[in-house]
């Protein structure tokens, strides 16, 4: 009776032509010879006999196959047809001892094609069977300069390390990350219990995915495990239960639901503060702040606002931490008594970072911040666990709807600041010491070349990474031929004075002109007041699926440049009128012609680079002397941040 299972597959395939037709795409297999010329290929390699995944088997190689079956393989020739002989005799084979031999497929960016056996597929799609044992050979594409192919080029990396077909992520940088999420690496072989435990792993945990209702996301199951793993990173999976996965998998659904958006639709960058629609509590002293904002809001110096900070190092040995705390004394004090805050330091490691989060959960914590991109992957954790807490992590573009993230424009005050350094240095040679290679630091380096440039067409931007531990950075930078250094973003308890700051270097002597200033007091009072004010969730789009990001300048008064007393006065009012400009929005360091190492980044008229390009920048400035640490995993980031925001490349 197998015709008549025959005739039932004819139905489907019928079924997916026509759906296919009416939304007007092709309605046939898939041939790689029209997707791929022979001749623009990098190369062929033997894979051997490997089972492969049924789903990623999507096409036929050649052109003459295809119309006998619908896109999904179900069969489209008639029911009285030679073919339908064949394939009801391999359907009668396959339901009585199943198929002996391989069918001979070609492999090409991670999908496959039959050469031979189309019809053993189409049984197999037919009866639901998850794999085929295939005959591989892989097709190399010519070029790898596209998103799929870079793609498809960690896949082959993970794929020698791992043969594994079934996992396929989608982010840059995943399949590394995954990696070490079972405490292994791409650089070499693993053994063969490694290879089989990822596979069981994955397998167990796409079937609780499936149940989850994960089909219906635009995420493949290898992406929602990867984000799983991240915020379960304790339990071994194949030794829970299939409902408990289910049930976690829906506390971290809008995350799986975000990672699925479009480039572009991930995170709302929030450039300036809500608007509060009322006066400013400084301007009603005869009240003072605390009578202002009594009746307007549902706190009270019986219910404060409980706000609690922490920071991955102690305050007295991090610069960073340092600032961040004198923002928290701030806010305790500006707000009287309806704010209250805690600090928990040094909590660098997961335990003593979840330790902390329990005990300001414990005392009521309304809003936790964590003050360093590095927590940001604990602090999504700790939103999950505790969804009626508000956590933000003060970093940039890294998009996660569990958690806010907040940072500055620093490249607005390193624009003057390169304007400034150009228009002192002696021999056109400025050294900048790279604070970070976090989001964001790539365009405070170019601005700052660019500000120099605008001053002084010959000058040159000198990268210095100063050794871990260095002390004297200004000898440093004179060993290096120059005559004026851009230090570090922040001051506190460093025991170099000079490495804050920007100084001229006058033979032994070091001259102060000015010094970036981060005025978190500032920030964080805004993001309070709009807790305070009700106004929280109107300063999103409304759409639950994306993540928000604060990313204040200085016309939000939150970053700003510091003169010393004694530079010319000619030389303040250039500094003036460059700050008027940015906060007036007249002047911007990535508007108009712009070069970079490489060449031409845009032409003369262009507007500004969209914001999310600045944030997610991968290149430096043609005047800039140097290059970036190779650090593939934070240019992956940076690559990936940038997409989530909608950043194109030119």
């Amino acid at each position: 009776m197998s015709i008549e299972e025959y005739k039932k597959a004819l139905k489907r395939g019928e079924r997916d032509r026509r759906r296919a037709a009416s939304e007007g795409r092709h309605p046939y297999l898939t041939d790689l010879d029209s997707l791929v010329d022979e001749g623009l290929c990098a190369g062929r390699e033997k894979v051997g006999l490997v089972d492969i995944p049924l789903d990623m088997v999507v096409g036929t190689v050649t052109r003459g196959r295809q119309v006998a079956f619908s896109r999904i393989f179900m069969p489209l020739l008639e029911a009285g047809s030679e073919f339908a002989t064949k394939w009801s005799n391999l359907y009668d084979i396959q339901v009585s001892e199943g198929y002996r031999d391989p069918i001979v497929v070609i492999e090409f960016m991670h999908r496959f094609y039959v050469q031979e056996g189309n019809k053993r597929v189409s049984v197999l799609k037919y009866l639901g069977a998850p794999a085929v044992t295939a005959e591989v050979t892989r097709l190399y594409p010519s070029r790898w300069n596209t998103y799929e192919t870079r793609m498809y080029g960690e896949f082959c990396e993970f794929w020698r390390a791992c043969p594994l077909y079934d996992i396929e992520l989608s982010r840059e940088g995943s399949y590394r990350r995954l990696a070490r999420r079972f405490g292994r690496d791409l650089s070499q072989k693993w053994p063969r219990e490694a290879v089989s435990y990822l596979h069981q792993t994955f397998s167990f945990f796409k079937s609780a995915y499936v149940r989850a209702g994960g089909d219906h996301l635009d995420i493949t199951p290898a992406d929602a495990m990867l984000i799983y793993l991240g915020v379960y990173t304790q339990d071994r999976l194949l030794d829970l239960a299939s409902s408990i996965v289910v049930d976690r998998l829906g506390k971290i659904w809008r995350e799986l639901v975000m990672e699925g958006r479009a480039d572009g639709e991930r995170v709302d960058l929030v450039e300036e503060p809500a608007s509060q629609g009322e006066e400013d509590p400084a301007a009603a002293p005869s009240r003072g702040v605390l009578g202002f904002f009594m009746g307007k809001t549902a706190y009270s110096a019986r219910r404060p606002l409980r706000v609690a900070f922490i920071h991955e190092r102690p305050c007295s040995e991090s610069a960073w931490a340092y600032v961040h705390d004198l923002g928290r004394q701030h806010i305790e004090r500006y707000f009287g008594g309806i704010v209250r805050t805690s600090v928990y330091e040094n909590r660098s490691y997961e335990d003593s970072f979840m330790d902390a989060v329990d005990a300001a959960a414990a005392n009521g914590a309304d809003v936790v911040f964590t003050t360093a991109p590095t927590l940001m992957d604990f602090t999504v954790k700790a939103a999950i666990q505790y969804p009626d807490v508000r956590f933000l992590n003060c970093s940039i573009g890294l998009p996660h709807h569990s958690v806010r993230s907040y940072y500055g424009k620093m490249y607005e005050a390193k624009f003057l600041l390169g304007a400034l350094a150009a228009s002192m240095a002696d021999n056109h040679r400025i050294g900048y010491r790279v604070n970070s290679r976090n989001l964001g630091s790539v365009a405070e380096i170019n601005a700052f070349a660019v500000g120099a440039e605008l001053m002084d067409p010959e000058a040159r931007v000198v990268l210095v990474y100063p050794p871990e531990g260095a002390g004297d950075l200004a000898a440093l930078m004179r060993g290096r031929g120059l005559s004026v250094m851009s230090g570090s973003d922040v001051a506190g308890p460093y025991a170099d004075g000079g490495a804050y700051g920007l100084h001229r270097l006058r033979g032994g002597s070091l001259e102060d002109i000015a010094w970036p200033v981060w005025h978190w007091d500032r920030y964080y009072e805004l993001i309070v007041r709009s807790l305070l004010h009700g106004s929280w969730d109107a300063e999103t789009s409304g759409d639950d699926a994306r993540a928000v990001s604060y990313w204040y300048g200085m016309g939000s008064g939150v970053i700003d440049v510091r003169l010393s007393p004694g530079l010319p006065y000619q030389t303040k009012k250039l500094v003036r009128m460059l700050h008027e400009g940015i906060v007036a929005g007249t002047i911007h360091p990535f508007a108009g012609e712009l070069h970079s190492q490489q060449g031409v980044v845009q032409l003369a008229g262009f507007p500004p680079l969209p914001s999310a390009e600045v944030v997610g920048m991968t290149w430096l400035a043609d005047n800039v002397e140097g290059s970036l640490p190779d650090d593939a995993d934070a240019e992956a980031a940076a690559v990936a941040a940038a997409r989530a925001m909608g950043a194109t490349g030119r």
